[in-house]
């Protein structure tokens, strides 16, 4: 009678524990449950700085437009492309449109640290994205513009 006792002590202890396996099973789906959330989180890191990244082209392209259309009534379309392709580098441009920028904006963009090349305009985000924008020259049958690169 005790060992008929003993052994259903032994065979219900051993119903309320976790096995090894079973305790294996959960550690693998949480390790795999956390890479993905890892995962998207620095995917969504990446896309918030292509976004910003965009919008900051467009801001500089729009300073570009106010800058074209205002020098433009004001002296000429000539006029204009001349002084725009004199600047020579894109920094250069870029002092040149800055007033249709706001203050933080353009020396954000001209923070020392930030400027690897005369060529290429950086901002902090867009050093991160390993991106530059470029203000090309203006030839006669196109328009200014601002690339992402």
């Amino acid at each position: 009678m005790t060992t008929n006792l003993h052994n259903r002590t032994c065979r219900v202890s051993r119903r309320r524990a976790f096995t090894m396996v079973e305790m294996l099973i959960v550690i693998a789906v949480i390790g795999i449950m956390s890479a993905l959330v890892i995962s998207a989180f620095s995917n969504a890191a990446q896309d918030t700085r292509r976004v910003i990244a965009r919008q900051q082209q467009a801001s500089v392209q729009n300073a570009v437009n106010a800058w074209v259309n205002s020098t433009s009534q004001q002296s000429g379309l000539a006029e204009a492309r001349r002084l725009y392709n004199l600047a020579g580098t894109s920094k250069g441009r870029l002092q040149l449109v800055g007033g249709y920028l706001d203050d933080a904006t353009l020396a954000h963009f001209l923070n020392p640290s930030n400027t690897v090349k005369d060529s290429e305009v950086r901002s902090a985000a867009l050093k991160k994205t390993d991106q530059y924008l470029s203000l090309g020259s203006w030839s006669s049958n196109s328009y200014p513009k601002v690339e992402l690169r």
